[in-house]
């Protein structure tokens, strides 16, 4: 019978890929070209994968291969180009070598191959082509894959890549390998190659809507909804086993409420030396008071909401992690006992509230839909983990507060300009540190930023003043800084 030349089918018995000998990398930017940290960028069907750094690189670098036949347990391996078969005992050896056309470019049959290792050097046999399709044969034992050479070593030996092909064309074998890029808030990319030896540069797309459902979304009823009231049966103070010790907090519910109605539900975090007394006493002038005015506006634009003033220290400052858990647990148990709309929950704080308000947006992204900062820093306590999902996020600072200033240390990115910018890239904002206008009159300047994120915008507001939470402009009496935060807050 004449010997058939051309690969249709290749055939494969349950081979197991270990490892990948491919050299990739590159760098994962946004659309404005910021490179993305965090980005997971897998080598698909092999399943490596990297992370990128804060710079967005990448790296998939690999120079061994190793399968292992299942129904013998013998290894197959190509290390700098050569083939390797392990054989435990004397047996027959075959090995053909195709291109991607089918087209039979060597073939080599030992009937018995002693007991070591058989080797195939297969880059010189490549004859002009960068794809291989190997099947080779132990026995009655097949295995087939397909090979992509990635260039020289310092020994001259070819390294390359081996991919598992079964019940497909060796063709099909070929365009099997691609890189799949993933970074929370971005669109997934897969990206087709034709060499696993390259350099890559992968720009995402931001995701077009937001995971909330828009500015103006249907409330989504947290599971306390439609329940009588129990545990927290009315406005006052509470306590809750929290971790650390910590728990006291006082808790405003709505005049008539309504256990079928979903609420926005207000965290306002005070200052060092302030407490939740302060921060939950009727609007009276103070700084905190009435929430930092926001439960002042929303009831004047007949939008009910329940309002929470946890209590730091008795200094008025906060520890972390445990008020983060703090926080938490609070929440999850005024969802669990009221009825809260779960898109709408907001935190406000000011100084070292503002402070943790900040890491809160940091640790809790996917439960809290706007934060609102005022005179935030991004030190005097360990910062969480920022896993740079966005957060709409609204903040200002005087350009004379010394206490937490715009820039307390450019080399290590601290102040409040960094809190800023950080949540701007989080967003995928196209503004950039160019484009923030500070303050130099006695009119305070709000910054709109552009191409952020649908449904998470970032807004910030400088003035000529100090470290505070109020301010006025110069020939009116009234709060701006409470005007703007509700401003914010409401377009949800």
């Amino acid at each position: 019978m004449r010997k058939r030349t051309i690969l249709t089918v290749a055939v494969l018995t349950g081979a197991i890929a270990h490892a990948q000998a491919v050299n990739l990398h590159g760098k994962v930017t946004n659309q404005a070209g910021r490179a993305l940290a965090n980005a997971v960028v897998t080598l698909v069907p092999q399943g490596m994968a990297s992370t990128t750094g804060t710079d967005g690189s990448y790296s998939i670098v690999s120079t061994s291969i190793s399968r292992i036949l299942p129904a013998s347990n013998r290894e197959i391996t190509v290390n700098n180009g050569v083939l390797e078969i392990s054989l435990s005992q004397a047996a027959p050896v075959g090995v053909e070598i195709f291109d991607t056309k089918g087209a039979l470019l060597k073939s080599e049959v030992a009937q018995n191959v002693p007991m070591g290792v058989y080797r195939l050097d297969l880059g010189k046999i490549s004859q002009g082509t960068k794809v291989l399709v190997v099947k080779t044969s132990v026995g009655d034992e097949v295995s087939t894959f397909h090979y992509v050479q990635m260039g020289s070593s310092s020994s001259g030996s070819a390294i390359g890549s081996i991919t598992q092909v079964g019940g497909m064309s060796a063709r099909m074998a070929a365009a099997a390998d691609s890189l799949k890029v993933t970074a929370t808030g971005y669109t997934a990319k897969s990206i087709a190659l034709a060499s696993l030896d390259t350099m890559i540069n992968v720009s995402l797309d931001t995701i077009s809507s937001d995971r909330w459902g828009g500015l103006k979304n249907a409330p989504i009823k947290s599971s306390g909804c439609g329940q009588a009231l129990g545990t927290i049966s009315a406005s006052g103070t509470y306590h809750i086993a929290s971790t650390g010790g910590r728990g006291d907090y006082i808790i405003s519910i709505p005049t008539g409420y309504n256990k079928d109605t979903p609420y926005q539900l207000v965290f306002g975090n005070h200052c060092m030396g302030g407490s939740a007394a302060r921060v939950a006493a009727a609007d009276n002038g103070d700084d905190l008071s009435g929430f930092y005015s926001i439960k002042t506006l929303a009831d004047a634009d007949k939008i009910p909401g329940i309002y929470v003033a946890l209590q730091g220290n008795s200094d008025g400052t906060w520890n972390l992690p445990n008020d983060l858990t703090f926080w938490n647990d609070v929440l999850t148990l005024v969802e669990k006992n009221l009825c809260v709309d779960t898109t709408r929950v907001f935190v406000v704080g000011f100084s070292f509230g503002a402070m943790f308000s900040y890491t809160l947006s940091l640790e809790y992204p996917e439960k809290i839909r706007a934060v609102a900062c005022y005179a935030p820093a991004n030190y005097n306590m360990t910062q969480p983990t920022n896993r740079h999902i966005p957060i709409a996020y609204y903040q200002t600072t005087g350009t004379n507060d010394g206490t937490c200033p715009w820039i307390h240390d450019d080399a290590q990115q601290l102040g409040g300009k960094y809190c800023l910018l950080e949540h701007m890239q989080d967003n995928g904002c196209t503004s950039t540190a160019a484009d923030i206008k500070l303050a130099t009159g006695n009119t305070h300047v709000v910054n709109q930023f552009t191409g952020c994120k649908d449904g998470y915008p970032v807004k910030f507001s400088s003035f000529v003043g100090g470290h505070q939470a109020t301010d006025s402009d110069a020939g009116s009496t009234a709060n701006w800084i409470q005007n703007e935060t509700w401003t914010f807050l409401k377009q949800f």
